[in-house]
């Protein structure tokens, strides 16, 4: 009897107790829910795999052979049949394997799990520490999409009887009742020397689709699938090994090549413990190569860069050892302050995403770049050019793992998730790390990332403020890095230039575009004479030739006499003057050379510096066309509330004249002519900043412009508990334009408001205070009673592009300094610290702005 034809007998209706009838569930219901948790066979191999990376396992063996031929017995109801099963899967592991009531309780048991307990309490695995996969408890109807039979051995750790389980899995797909399924458990006791062993062997038989397993690119697919399980680098973690074989076919699970490793040119190591975030970047030589450079880059190079560049690359320091990389990045962050990380309501913490650790190696896909790094470091299995391209293409990305298990799909296949190469996030810069030229990945320990839960279908972490947190966290780092080899690549430029400069003794500066054209133009002219100078050389070489051979012959075919000599003196007077006049114009020669190429250096430098200013000039523009639309806006504003108002008048005088007073009409007019004053008076602070009266200077009280600045911003200081002080030591008048002093003012308002708000919510302050204080000689202070500034970029903050803040520009401060030069001001960072220990204070030096009795006319 085929057993897939048998249906089980109902039970007899009329035996049954009235008083004791409940539910029943079909069997087929099981098969449903693996249906629908378990899409192909790919997938339910992977579940299993990953139940035994929960059970503690070190390893799992898995063997799938689609040539496995058995005849079974089978007994069911009193009757015996025997069926021929085709297809074997084992799944193997030396995990803490199950009792008899893990069997029972658990296993036996749908959607029963230990693991959602495991996770709720924030408990992990006792051996390696793991944080569970599964949490369902439905990883077990893996086997029914596999194949009709199971058997399962098992073992539990520090105990001595061993389990056997067999499951007809098939049988779930008859029409009967889930109690009708016949399981069978078996015990036997075990030797006491295995006492301390644990295990769970899987045999799956009677596979449902047996060819499926004899099609290559099936095998190909569960290789991948099973590759992207388990972290294919070497870390100090790594604890899950996994085995996998196919009918005759071993299957590859590649870890990151050492040569692939030893090829980035630099490579990156980040990590979050408790609020610090650590960050170090290591760099080789290659990482300075240029296209087209005439400096082979050695490390004395580098020794030299690094001292003559060390205050403006304070982060950085030069590696002494023996080691392929010579440059060190380092630094430590407080994550108070990273602007906009999530915090806490209750208890103002910020919602801490757990360790974690990184690591990033970066490439350059240059063709001569690869194939010298081949031939330089001996490379055997990465020995074309082709192959290394094709190796970094397999496995760019950043990837997401905890305890070394893989966290889909963050940087698999094109999964780009921290925009490396597109969006806001690099703007195209092509100093930063790019995704296709990176390999890298994220490590999260298990037991202390619980904050990070990952979706229901384990296709990503679900997008909460933790996850929030997290992944700013990361693009933060990156952010560094990026600003780090932007720094290292222009400084390393200028170094080059000057480099140049020196060795022709020719000014150190970078020339410009029209000196460089004019340099070219010389060295081309004195190029072409060069050449008329080489061929008369050449002519005076094949002279003295002549005229040794004369001599030598002279020599050999007549007897030396006065009158010989006399005739050899003056021919070798002949060829030392030839051989002067001829090494002369080599000299020459070689002096236009060397000026040729310090005109390449220089032109190499000026492109470079095009091409960094063709970058930032994108967010410049982006300013400046919204300041264009704001000029005109704000006039058009202008009319518009002009016009509002005067027919508000207009109707509000018709009304009373009409009809019979009504307040809640009244209380409308004027709610109106409210809201009206508010934007003309929004539209008026806005006016002065414009190019057309920025520009326009005249004299002014400093107490006014202050008064009015704190005025504008009285409402909202207040609405956000912010008190502003301004204390006037001493009034002066100064000669200055009203829009660019409130322009520079509002940068820095805004830019206190936004830290002030930040420092509340970590509950560093209690109180926020903006304050202003005019001291004497135009000199005013500027500061607020935050946490100040980030000691990492207290010496950059006047640069462009530098910022803390999400998604900040970094061109506040870099244009509050504009503005004041172009009015002949400074600002500075007053070098006295806070209780943070941070600077925290700007002073503005207005003092040539102070109107003279000269200005004034009255000299």
């Amino acid at each position: 009897m085929n057993l897939f034809d048998y249906y089980y007998e109902e039970p007899d209706i009329e035996s049954i107790d009235l008083n004791k009838v409940g539910f029943r569930v079909h069997a087929s219901l099981i098969y449903k829910l693996g249906e629908e948790l378990i899409s192909d066979e790919v997938t339910a191999i992977s579940e299993l795999v990953k139940n035994s990376y929960d059970a503690d396992s070190p390893y799992v063996n898995l063997v799938v052979d689609p040539y496995f031929y058995e005849t079974i017995t089978e007994e069911l109801n009193g009757n015996t049949t025997t069926k021929e099963v085709k297809g074997l899967i084992s799944i193997r592991d030396a995990g803490h394997g199950m009792n008899k009531d893990d069997i029972i309780n658990g296993w036996l048991t749908i959607s029963n799990s230990i693991k959602k307990k495991m996770k709720k309490d924030k408990k992990v695995t006792k051996k390696f520490e793991r944080m569970p996969l599964g949490d369902k408890g439905l990883g077990r109807l893996s086997v029914q999409k596999l194949g009709n039979y199971m058997l399962l051995t098992t073992k539990k750790t520090g105990e001595l009887k061993e389990y056997t389980v067999y499951i007809p899995w098939g049988h779930f797909r008859k029409n009967t009742t889930i109690d009708n399924v016949p399981v069978k458990i078996s015990e036997k006791e075990v030797p006491l020397s295995e006492i301390e062993k644990g295990y769970t062997d899987i045999f799956i038989k009677d596979l449902i689709n047996p060819e499926l397993w004899t099609n290559t690119n099936n095998i190909q697919k569960l290789e991948k699938e099973l590759s992207q399980i388990v972290s294919p680098f070497k870390t100090k973690n790594n604890s899950f090994i996994l085995y996998a074989k196919v009918g005759q076919t071993e299957l590859n699970f590649n870890k990151i090549s050492d040569e692939a490793l030893e090829a980035a040119i630099s490579s990156y190591k980040f990590s979050l413990k408790a609020d610090c975030l650590t960050i170090e970047g290591y760099y080789k030589a290659d990482f300075f190569e240029r296209k087209n450079n005439d400096h082979t880059i050695s490390n004395d190079y580098l020794k030299e860069f690094l001292f003559l560049k060390q205050k403006e690359l304070q982060d950085c320091s030069y590696l002494n050892d023996n080691n392929a990389f010579y440059i060190k990045f380092e630094q430590s962050i407080s994550l108070e302050n990273i602007g906009d990380l999530k915090v806490d309501a209750i208890n103002n913490m910020i919602k801490h995403p757990g360790s974690l650790e990184a690591e990033i190696y970066s490439y350059s896909l240059d063709h001569t770049l690869i194939k010298n790094q081949i031939e330089k470091l001996n490379f055997e299995f990465l020995d074309e050019v082709n192959k290394f391209r094709s190796y970094i293409a397999n496995n760019k990305g950043i990837k997401v793992f905890r305890d070394d298990f893989s966290i889909l799909p963050y940087g698999y296949a094109e999964n780009d998730w921290l925009s490396l190469s597109a969006g806001a996030a690099t703007k195209g810069k092509f100093t930063h790390l790019k995704n296709d030229t990176v390999i890298g990945y994220i490590q999260l320990p298990g037991k202390e990332s619980y904050n990070l839960r990952e979706k229901t279908n384990r296709e990503g972490f679900i997008a909460d403020e933790y996850y929030h947190n997290f992944e700013l966290i990361i693009k933060f780092a990156i952010k560094r890095i990026n600003r780090n080899r932007e720094q290292l690549k222009k400084s390393f430029n200028d170094y080059i230039s000057q480099v140049s400069s020196d060795s022709q003794d020719t000014d150190s500066f970078i020339m410009s575009h029209e000196v460089a054209v004019a340099k070219a133009r010389q060295a081309t002219e004195k190029i072409d004479n060069m050449s008329i100078r080489i061929e008369e050389s050449q002519e005076k070489v094949q002279s003295t030739k002549k005229i040794l051979k004369s001599v030598e012959n002279e020599i050999k075919n007549i007897s030396i006499a006065p009158s010989e000599k006399s005739l050899l003196t003056e021919y070798l007077h002949q060829l030392q003057s030839s051989i002067i006049s001829t090494n002369q114009n080599l000299i020459e020669a070689n002096n236009f050379i060397k000026e040729l190429t310090l005109l390449k250096d220089q032109i190499k430098v000026i492109e470079y510096e095009y091409e960094q200013l063709i970058e930032k000039m994108e967010d410049i523009s982006e300013l400046a066309g919204l300041g264009i639309v704001a000029e005109t806006l704000t006039h058009e504003l202008n009319t518009l509330v002009s016009n509002t108002k005067k027919n508000t008048e207009e109707v509000t005088e018709y009304f009373k004249n009409k009809y019979e007073p009504d307040k809640k009409i009244e209380r409308y007019f004027n709610y109106v002519k409210y809201s009206s004053d508010s934007i003309r008076k929004q539209v008026s602070h806005l006016s002065p900043g414009f190019r057309s009266v920025r520009t326009v200077k005249k004299e002014v009280k400093i107490s006014y412009l202050i008064n009015e600045h704190i005025d504008f911003y009285a409402e909202r200081a207040k609405r956000l508990n912010i008190e502003t002080v301004a204390k006037i030591e001493s009034d002066v008048n100064l000669y200055i334009s009203p829009g660019m002093f409130y322009q520079i003012m509002d940068n820095l308002y805004l830019n206190s408001e936004h830290w002030l708000q930040h420092a509340m919510k970590l509950k560093r302050i209690s109180t926020c205070i903006y304050n202003i204080e005019v001291k004497d000689s135009g000199i005013v202070h500027v500061w607020d009673n935050g946490i100040g500034i980030d000691s990492s970029i207290e010496n950059h903050i006047f640069d462009p592009f530098i910022s803390n803040k999400k998604n900040g520009r970094g061109l506040g401060l870099y244009i509050v300094r504009k503005l004041l030069q172009s009015h002949k001001s400074k600002i500075r960072l007053v070098r006295e610290r806070n209780q943070f220990n941070n600077l925290y204070k700007l002073e503005l030096d207005f003092s040539q702005c102070l109107k003279t009795d000269e200005q004034r006319g009255y000299l």
